[in-house]
């Protein structure tokens, strides 16, 4: 709500002591009212602080690199996989680690959450040695994303990908769903050195997809004291359930777990000569008690092959497979690195972990016995479940496996896998009866009387009916649909996501010592579920649905009758309350419907982008069109692509403007200066690596940055990474034009310039016309920047996106209306009285940057902070309603880059006043 804007310099002399100004007087009044008015920006430094905190406990800048890395590859593969992609052998690129690393260099050293330490510990380069694999690999991939569930398989000890068998493992249910990883940590000699940089690696996962943990063997401690590491901080990877196999609790392991014992000739292993000399039943062993995977030595290039003829190739395959260099290294290394761990207890690692441990065992396991097994008791302080497999599975089945029993495991392990990640699945649907917190009854009679009537009980509604309620009043929602959320409720679709960081949503903390922050660009089941715990929590039966208000009343008292009509038949009723808050939403209205000509022609889908339309579609292998360049475009060229379409293209009448989620992450993470200003330097850089993300993904830069805009006129700025990557794989493009018709074939479209395109869905976002109900229903066309529209009275919704939203002076919209002159003839007249004004009043003069980058909730949470001030506060609400004279703003038309100058102007004009006041 505050934004960069134009203001005269002040004269040097303004900072003079009151002593050096004379004796003359200020009018006391106009400094009441310019105090409260300044208490506005204390609701927003103190939501700045909030947000910052919550972004450092959230993760760091480097901590966001790794997991927007991790996504981009997952996202990148998922295109590369689909046979129709371009460049199907080559990844695109993550590009923003370089960038940061430009950034710091130009003067931003410290971000959020940064010290000196850490970023010397950063800069340490890794002391991993060589390794058969990489720390994290996707063995059993999904054609769709996000999975409908993920296992993050740890590896045994001497242990690489193949670790795991991905046939075995891709049998998990529901099938084809399940997206499947393995977690090396071979090449490290020190297992503190080793667990510090494979806890970040897993800890990248911020998908929020609903995760279980699988460590054998070695892997299981790897993986415990990951968890234990993963408490300490807020990530929505943390997973549902864990499962120890084949593996002694840790304070036994030293004690309990001796494969040298069992196996002598391990402990002779010194040296890579030493593989030659182990026998067949040992190499057997290593396969069956340790999951390696031995390979045959054939040239795997193909001209060798046929240079040396087929016989020779013949003759390797027949021969005695054989341990890669690699395996054999990470052998010794590992060897050397059990005998480093030591469980320990103290500090700010907890013994017990969080979450459910599954403990599987074997009476086959000939390296660990029952007792060892069950000892993990103590290492939950949630259920332990002890899961024999000889009660579920053929004790020669399970002799053959041995040791090793999860590599290619049986049915029945499988089956407690499937069993375990359903019981603690973590819940989306939210037609679920169980998902959605109580509310209490929305549909009991209206109250005659109450403090407060808030009109909508969206995000808004609900979270200033908060604020309200923590001032001491009473309120009462008055929502027209038929359930709490607003157009989270109507118009989001069940793959909707957040368009902003998820610190720049965050309208609440999550509780409870499991509890997950949520996904990065938060979906739609995350924010109804908060809507509906902050509604339960401090509005429980205070929400009416199926009632629109249609008019309100001020009284002699300057009370208000608030006139509500039931959507059900219930006629017409009436509310008396000392204060009217409108939460609707401003920009999004009535949706906007286009019919074009022949339509019925068309073989292939045809639906609206809203409201959940596209949810039964099938995009596997599909042609689409998006009509749209706005953000529920961006969004459902997304849902497309994440779903299998072959290709999806932005059809706009003008480009809209999306960025990488690094673009929309620095507003929360980079350092501010006193007044929340970025460094030009940096913004140039930022500025830079976004517009090559649209060159080497082959996309069309939006043609308002020629114009100097950021974005077309009353559009968001959209957030996608898979627009760039699919538009560097030939699977997304970004078109301007319109549909003028649909073809005779039934098969595509032609636009007015005569361009045919071929598709086989069509999905129709073509925005919202503006909300202009305010005005009908209180009489009232304008509003204060504060918010008010009258005494006791106040409207909150996101204002309309105009080009000079940023700060542009291209772009906004005309300001001659709330433009005053009187404080310019104050500083040419009487400039010793500003002299006399106290510090804090004069600091709102300072042009301020907007701390909240794209973040709808800390602006609205300050607002509604100050709002409910105001309605506690009647006496300093009367003062700045008659203080600042007639309201500015227009009530529909209220444009994001006026609200700072009008809020500016309204307190120049009243600060001109206090100054003219005579002694």
């Amino acid at each position: 709500s505050l934004k960069p804007c134009a203001l005269p310099l002040l004269p040097r002399r303004l900072t003079m002591s009151s002593a050096a100004a004379g004796d003359e007087e200020l009018d006391p009044h106009c400094l009441e009212v310019l105090d409260s008015l300044a208490r506005l920006s204390d609701f927003v430094d103190q939501q700045v602080e909030w947000q910052r905190e919550r972004a450092k406990k959230r993760l760091t800048i480097n901590q966001f690199l790794d997991e927007n890395e991790n996504e981009w590859a997952i996202l990148d593969n998922m295109c590369r996989m689909r046979p129709w992609a371009l460049n199907r052998d080559t990844p695109f690129p993550y590009p923003f680690k370089e960038a940061t690393r430009e950034m710091r260099e130009a003067g931003e050293r410290l971000w959020i959450g940064d010290t000196e330490a850490s970023l010397a510990e950063e800069e340490r380069p890794s002391d991993r040695g060589e390794a058969p694999n990489e720390v994290l690999v996707n063995i059993v991939p999904t054609e769709e994303y996000p999975p409908a569930q993920r296992v993050l398989l740890f590896a045994p000890e001497f242990g690489a990908s193949s670790s795991y068998s991905a046939e075995a493992w891709s049998e998990l249910r529901p099938k084809g769903r399940v997206d499947v990883w393995v977690v090396t940590w071979q090449g490290w000699q020190d297992f503190e050195g080793m667990i510090r940089e494979v806890y970040r690696w897993v800890a990248t996962f911020a998908d929020g997809v609903s995760t279980v943990w699988f460590g054998h063997s070695m892997g299981a401690i790897v993986m415990y004291e990951c968890l234990r590491r993963m408490h300490r901080h807020q990530a929505p990877c943390l997973p549902v359930a864990a499962f120890v196999s084949g593996c002694p609790a840790p304070h036994l392991f030293q004690e309990e777990y001796k494969p040298c014992d069992a196996h002598p000739w391990l402990g002779r292993i010194k040296i890579s000569y030493d593989f030659e000399k182990i026998t067949p039943e040992q190499r057997e062993a290593l396969g069956r008690d340790f999951s390696m995977h031995l390979e045959h030595e054939v040239e795997e290039n193909v001209q060798a092959q046929l240079f040396y003829g087929i016989r020779y190739a013949s003759e390797k395959l027949g021969a005695t497979p054989k341990l890669r260099l690699a395996q054999q290294r990470s052998v010794m290394s590992d060897l050397q690195l059990m005998k480093t761990y030591r469980f320990s207890e103290g500090g700010d690692l907890a013994k017990a972990v969080l979450i459910p441990l599954v403990v599987l065992r074997s009476d086959e396991d000939e390296l660990v016995s029952e007792e060892a097994s069950r000892a993990w008791a103590g290492y939950t302080s949630s259920t332990l479940d002890v899961f024999s497999l000889e009660d579920h599975e053929d004790g020669e089945v399970l002799a053959a496996l041995g040791h090793g029993f999860a590599r290619a495991p049986p049915r029945a392990l499988l089956a407690k896998v499937e069993e375990v990640a359903a019981a603690h699945q973590i819940k989306k649907d939210i037609d679920d009866a169980d998902m959605l917190p109580d509310v209490g009854p929305t549909d009991g009679p209206l109250p005659e009387t109450v403090d407060v009537v808030i009109v909508g009980a969206g995000i808004t509604g609900v979270c200033t009916a908060r604020d309200f309620v923590q001032q001491g009043l009473s309120v009462i929602l008055l929502e027209r649909q038929d359930a709490v959320g607003g157009i989270w409720n109507s118009y989001a679709n069940i793959y909707s996501r957040v368009n902003t960081s998820e610190v720049g949503y965050r309208i609440m903390d999550q509780d409870g010592p499991t509890a997950r922050p949520n996904q990065d660009h938060s979906p739609t089941h995350d924010i109804m579920r908060d809507i509906y715990t902050v509604c339960g929590k401090y509005a429980h039966g205070r929400v009416r649905c199926g009632w629109q208000v249609v008019k309100t009343e001020k009284q002699e008292d300057s009370s208000y009758v608030v006139s509500a009509r039931g959507m059900h038949g219930q006629g017409e009723r009436i509310v008396r309350c000392k204060f009217v808050l409108f939460a609707v939403n401003r920009r999004i209205g009535k949706r906007r419907d286009v019919v074009y000509q022949d339509e019925h022609l068309f073989r292939g889908d045809i639906c609206y982008g809203y409201a959940n339309e596209l949810r039964h579609l099938k995009f596997f292998g599909k042609r689409v069109i998006v009509v749209g360049a706005g953000a529920f475009a961006f969004e459902n060229l997304r849902t497309a692509v994440e779903h299998g379409a072959r290709h999806a293209t932005i059809l706009g009448r003008r480009s809209g403007t999306t960025c990488p989620k690094w673009i929309d992450m620095l507003a929360f993470l980079r350092p501010l200066d006193e007044n929340y200003m970025t460094s030009k330097a940096g913004n140039m850089i930022s500025f830079q690596a976004w517009q090559k993300c649209y060159q080497d993904a082959s996309l069309n830069t939006p043609e308002c940055w020629a114009e100097g805009l950021l974005k077309p006129h009353n559009h968001t700025v959209s957030v996608s990474d898979l627009v760039y990557i699919a538009g560097s794989h030939g699977m997304a493009d970004l078109k301007v034009g319109e549909i003028a018709r649909f073809r005779e074939d039934g098969q595509g479209v032609i636009l007015k310039d005569g361009t045919k395109l071929d598709c086989d869905i069509v999905i129709k976002c073509t925005g919202f016309h503006l909300n202009d109900e305010v005005p009908k229903i209180t009489g009232k066309t304008h509003m204060y920047p504060c918010s008010l529209i009258d005494f006791n009275m106040a409207y909150l919704a996101e204002p309309l996106l105009d080009g000079g939203q940023f700060g542009s002076a291209k772009g906004m919209q005309d300001s001659s209306g709330i433009m005053s002159t009187a404080f310019e003839v104050v500083l040419r007249d009487n400039p010793q009285k500003l002299a006399k004004v106290p510090q804090r009043i004069l600091k709102q003069l300072v042009p301020r940057g907007n701390p909240f980058g794209s973040g709808y909730a800390g602006g609205l949470l300050s607002q509604g902070n100050f709002v409910a001030w105001l309605a506690a506060h009647p006496e300093k609400q009367r003062q700045v309603v008659e203080g600042a004279g007639r309201p500015r703003m227009d009530i529909v038309k209220y444009w994001a880059s006026q609200i700072g100058l009008g809020a500016l102007e309204e307190f120049k004009d009243i600060l001109a006043r206090a100054c003219s006041s005579k002694s």
